[in-house]
């Protein structure tokens, strides 16, 4: 049976990528074993992005953490399975003993047979190496066949970044998507300022007032305006959400940039 992309991406998600006496998870605290029994649907209900809202009342000073669910990223149409890829990843998968990580001599050999190379200006990645704002860490290979791009794909499912990968799925990148599709963080998060009349009209202008705050990630904060957030914008934003010296952490929802 040939598994959709969302089925494929919850199986790699659940899979069971070991303990080790060694790995900072103790009895049940890796990645694969909070996900087990959780399904397509569950993932789907998940929101797209997440944000950790930090106040420091010793400095008061605020810190916002922005999250990208991988989920809702590998699932929307950035990534394809054509049949190279069904078969590929119908393949069972035993030593890891290939120069690709998570994959066999068996999958070695279907790549070179199907004349899958690795682009010479495309290294093996790992979203860990640049603190990426994830719900997971990931890491692969780019691949080209026929000019046509191709990804090999592992997702964190350990404690320990330096272990407890999935075997390597392969998948084909939509025709219009690029690698940065598949790794992107982009997300944004809104909230409303409850001190604001939205109901009565401006004296002036004849107009309500707009009580929405909103911060946009894009590597940086980007403020209501489009301008750099300060850190005026950012405490305003936090205070919005409800974050304060009462209630110093706080976790909000928000939506991932998933259009390419």
């Amino acid at each position: 049976m040939k598994l959709t992309i969302e089925q494929t991406i919850a199986n790699m998600l659940t899979e069971n990528t070991g303990t080790h006496m060694l790995d900072s998870g103790g009895s049940n605290g890796r990645n694969w074993q909070r996900n087990q029994g959780k399904t397509v649907e569950y993932f789907k209900s998940l929101p797209s992005a997440t944000a950790d809202i930090y106040y420091n009342e010793r400095n008061d000073y605020y810190e916002i953490y922005p999250c990208v669910n991988i989920f809702h990223l590998l699932t929307s149409g950035v990534l394809e399975l054509d049949e190279l890829c069904h078969k590929f990843n119908s393949i069972e998968v035993g030593q890891w003993n290939s120069k690709y990580h998570g994959v066999d001599h068996e999958g070695d050999m279907f790549l070179l047979d199907n004349d899958f190379e690795e682009p010479e200006t495309e290294q093996g990645f790992n979203t860990y190496n640049w603190a990426s704002n994830h719900s997971q860490v990931m890491q692969g290979n780019m691949l080209e066949r026929d000019d046509e791009k191709y990804i090999l794909l592992q997702i964190h499912g350990g404690a320990d970044v330096r272990g407890g990968y999935t075997d390597a799925k392969l998948f084909k990148l939509d025709d219009h998507a690029e690698f940065y599709n598949v790794v992107n963080e982009d997300c944004l998060f809104s909230a409303e300022i409850k001190e604001i009349d939205t109901e009565t009209k401006d004296l002036f202008t004849g107009r309500t007032h707009d009580n929405l705050i909103s911060l946009d990630w894009h590597g940086e904060w980007i403020n209501y305006e489009g301008c750099c957030a300060d850190d005026d914008d950012v405490k305003a934003f936090a205070i919005a959400c409800g974050c304060n010296a009462e209630n110093t952490s706080i976790t909000i929802e928000g939506f991932a940039h998933l259009d390419y």
